[in-house]
C-alpha cells in the first residue's frame, strides 16, 4: 500500500510539472510621442512582468537590459514588426511569445496602454487588448494586472473547452 501511494505521488507530481510554462519576453514600451517618463515606463514594464509571472502557466522576461534586444528597438518604433524579426527575437530570448506594449499620455493623470502578444513561431498576433490607467505607481500596477488578465485569460493555452 505504501509503495502504491509513493508511486501515485510521483506520477501526480510529474504530471503537475509536465505542464509547459510559456515564456513571454517583454520588450521596451513604445512611446512614439516621447511624453511618458522613464520612471513610468519602468514601472509599466516591471508591473507587466509581475502580472504575467503571477499568471498560471506563464513566465515573464524583461529583456530590455539585453543589448542585443535593445538594438532591435528601432523596428518597434516604426510599428512594423516583420515575421523574421519576431522569430529572431524569439530565438534570442528563448521566448514563446513577445509582448509589445505601446503607451500614450492622454493627460496629466492618465495614459492609454495597448499591447499585443505575438507568437514567435508563427509571428501571428495571438491576442491584443488595451487599458486606460492613471499615472501613479499604484494605478500602473493595477492597470497592468488588468491588462495581463485580459491578454492571458483568452490565450490558446488558457482557453477552456
Amino acid at each position: 500500500m505504501k509503495t502504491k501511494f509513493i508511486l501515485f505521488l510521483l506520477l501526480f507530481s510529474t504530471a503537475m510539472f509536465a505542464q509547459e510554462v510559456k515564456r513571454v519576453a517583454i520588450l521596451e514600451t513604445v512611446d512614439k510621442e516621447n511624453k511618458i517618463s522613464y520612471a513610468n515606463k519602468l514601472i509599466l514594464r516591471a508591473s507587466l512582468s509581475k502580472a504575467i509571472t503571477q499568471t498560471e502557466g506563464y513566465e515573464a522576461y524583461d529583456r530590455t537590459d539585453v543589448d542585443a534586444i535593445m538594438s532591435e528597438q528601432d523596428f518597434q518604433r516604426t510599428g512594423m514588426v516583420s515575421n523574421d524579426q519576431i522569430k529572431r527575437l524569439g530565438e534570442m530570448t528563448g521566448a514563446n511569445y513577445i509582448l509589445v506594449a505601446e503607451a500614450v499620455q492622454v493627460d496629466n493623470k492618465n495614459m492609454f496602454i495597448t499591447a499585443k502578444l505575438l507568437d514567435v513561431e508563427t509571428a501571428r498576433t495571438i491576442m491584443t487588448d488595451n487599458v486606460m490607467m492613471g499615472t501613479t505607481a499604484e494605478d500602473i500596477q493595477e492597470g497592468c494586472k488588468t491588462l495581463s488578465e485580459k491578454l492571458f485569460s483568452n490565450t490558446p493555452t488558457n482557453k477552456t473547452s
